[in-house]
Formats: structure tokens, sequence, C-alpha cells
């Protein structure tokens, strides 16, 4: 009985630390740049805190939440947020340059067969649009003439 308790607490440390290193939030298709890994749904007034100033900033009125979501350009990429409660959350990240890369290494320009070898093929594809989902996140490539056109980080449920 002590042994099969040892070994629970052990896989939960390993599971856990696998966690924090990123290794099991990737399964959630996170965002990295700069070091800061980015997860949809995350709280982001400390994503932002990290992220520092952005080179443009805008808000609107959220039609689906009270009060108003927030998009914020960095270089390579847009942030938007959504408000729930007293606080933010991180809702999506649109990449606007070939520049900016998916931990994965697949960027705009990327081909899809790249796209295929970094991701698999567990994919839903409709019009040239290949969607990895997880139950935190969806992952959109945009596609023309074989190549990525555009990519997205969406939060689930968004």
């Amino acid at each position: 009985m002590k042994g099969r308790v040892k070994r629970m607490l052990a896989l939960g440390v390993l599971l856990g630390c696998l966690g924090q290193g990123g290794i099991l939030t990737s399964w959630a298709y996170a965002f990295t740049t700069g070091g800061i890994e980015i997860s949809m749904n995350q709280d982001a007034s400390e994503v932002l805190t990290e992220l520092g100033r952005a080179e443009n900033f805008y808000e609107a009125q959220s039609c689906k939440h009270q009060g108003k979501e927030k998009v914020f350009t960095y270089k390579g990429f847009e942030l938007s947020t959504y408000p729930s409660g007293n606080a933010d959350y991180v809702k999506s990240i649109w990449f606007l340059s070939e520049e900016t890369n998916t931990p994965e290494g697949i960027h705009i320009g990327s081909s899809i067969e790249e796209m295929v070898e970094a991701y698999g093929e567990e994919y839903t594809e409709e019009q040239g649009r290949y969607s990895y989902t997880s139950e935190k996140s969806i992952l959109t490539f945009y596609t023309k003439k074989g190549l990525i056109s555009g990519i997205e980080y969406k939060a689930e449920g968004e």
C-alpha cells in the first residue's frame, strides 16, 4: 500500500513538472513569444504585463460578454481579450507576419505538408481552413494554394 501511494505521488509530481515545462500545456496549443507562453482563457493581466507596451490598442463593446473586448498589437501578432467578471482573459492570437512562428516552427508561408508533419492528421478541414482542437483552444491554419496564409489560436467556445 505504501509503495502504491509513493508511486501515485511521484506520478503527480512528474505530471506537475511536465505541465510547468510546457509539455502538457502544448496539448492545448499554447503560443510562445519571447519565452512567454500564452494559453487561451488565461488571465490576460499577467500576459500583458510580461509582453509590455503594445504597438497598438483598441477596444469595443463585446457582443457576447458584459464589458469590452480588447485587441493589443505586438510585433508579429495581435492578442485579443474578452471580459469576465472583473478580469480580462485571452481570447485569441492572430499572426501578422511570416516571422512569427508557432512553437512547432510553423509560420505564414509554411506548406500544408509542414503543418501536418508538425501537428499530425487530427484536424478538420473546411474550404482550406485546417483546425486542430483541444479542450482549451483551437489552432487554425488558413491556406491558399497549398501554403499557410493565416494562423489563429482561439479560445474554445469563443
